[in-house]
């Protein structure tokens, strides 16, 4: 009797610790739980799967979605940052790693207002990506980097 309730405890215990679940059931809880205003939460999970599952499939969207929760949810600037960096690193071969770079600089020039940083990643972008559909806006940020809305001429009709 004793032993059948060690076996039951234990296989409860599994259960309950997402011991058996997939990657592809642990992204839709993440993505749901995104949905449902509980980024930190979300973040657990997609860090699960880009850690535990990291061949699989939605391991590097995991850990873009990391950072894009902590940049557009969270707006913890310097920690979205690190995921991106991190994002680029474990996955140079997706195709998503050059608007991580992209973004990188972005929130460096915009966010942080660290224009040094961000000109090194945006004449680092164009050096990697110089056929990349982003070039353009690099070189647009690159241009007024440091500059308000009010200071760029192409931008001035948004304030009138």
């Amino acid at each position: 009797m004793k032993k059948t309730f060690y076996i039951l405890t234990i296989f409860t215990f599994f259960i309950s610790c997402d011991f058996f679940k997939s990657a592809d059931e642990f992204y839709f809880e993440a993505e749901k739980l995104r949905n449902e205003s509980k980024p930190k939460e979300a973040i657990k999970l997609f860090e699960k799967i880009a850690n535990k599952f990291s061949s699989h499939d939605k391991a590097p969207d995991a850990q873009y979605l990391i950072a894009e929760i902590y940049y557009r949810d969270l707006q913890d600037f310097t920690r979205s940052i690190k995921e991106y960096s991190r994002f680029s690193t474990t996955f140079p071969n997706s195709n998503k790693v050059p608007f991580s770079v992209f973004m990188q600089g972005y929130i460096h020039a915009n966010e942080l207002m660290n224009h040094d940083s961000a000109s090194i990643i945006y004449k680092n972008f164009i050096d990697l990506y110089p056929e990349h559909e982003m070039v353009e806006s690099v070189k647009f940020e690159l241009k007024y980097l440091g500059l308000g809305i009010n200071e760029i001429p192409e931008l001035k009709h948004l304030i009138e």
